[in-house]
């Protein structure tokens, strides 16, 4: 079978005690999920927050619905993520969690954003900000599509974020030079920097 996106990602604690950020991608023949999530504390319940949204959203990668229905099929899971937290993490204190999904299926790319993390979608030549909760956009070939931690988002200019993206290489070694900009830095509150790059390659 021929491959059809290239995944690359990135993670660095920063200054922080504990990593609360958490990742994961998922492909079949025709679509793949990507999904980032943080925690946004330093502490041992904001990695639970990360790690229980993330697997929630992977175990729904099979019940995808057709375009239509997708941004009630991502507001669906956000609610569900949240009561999970609201009721295994929390004991009724309010979460808060960054989360940030996409969905590329057929050429067309989903995406749903909550929080303080960034999604960007990069066509080879300029880089555009995915905007809103939810929405859709076209995804060509040799597209690279994004997810980003506030640890990351903070550190890189969107100059040096386009240097990165033009060099030649897979995408996780775009990600990892990207981490290394990130840590050259040098920044002395950095959080928590978390990247998830996605290309379509055919």
């Amino acid at each position: 079978m021929q491959e059809t996106y290239k995944i690359g990602n990135a993670q660095w604690i920063g200054s922080r005690h504990m990593q609360s950020s958490y990742f994961a991608s998922k492909c079949s023949e025709t679509a793949v999920m990507a999904v980032l999530a943080d925690g946004t504390i330093d502490h041992i319940n904001g990695r639970r927050c990360a790690v229980l949204a993330v697997e929630a959203c992977i175990r729904e990668f099979g019940n995808m619905p057709d375009a239509e229905f997708m941004a009630a099929y991502f507001e669906c899971m956000a609610r569900k993520i949240l009561r999970d937290m609201h009721e295994l993490i929390y004991a009724g204190k309010q979460p808060f969690l960054s989360l940030d999904i996409q969905v590329i299926r057929r050429h067309e790319l989903f995406y749903y954003h909550a929080g303080n993390s960034r999604m960007f979608l990069f066509d080879g030549t300029s880089l555009k900000l995915l905007e809103g909760r939810s929405g859709s956009a076209a995804f060509g070939r040799g597209w690279i599509s994004g997810l980003l931690s506030q640890g990351f988002w903070e550190a890189l200019h969107e100059k040096e974020l386009v240097s990165y993206l033009c060099e030649k290489g897979h995408p996780y070694e775009k990600a990892q030079k990207m981490l290394s900009g990130v840590i050259q830095k040098n920044r002395k509150q950095a959080g928590n920097a978390a990247a998830v790059l996605i290309e379509d390659c055919l």
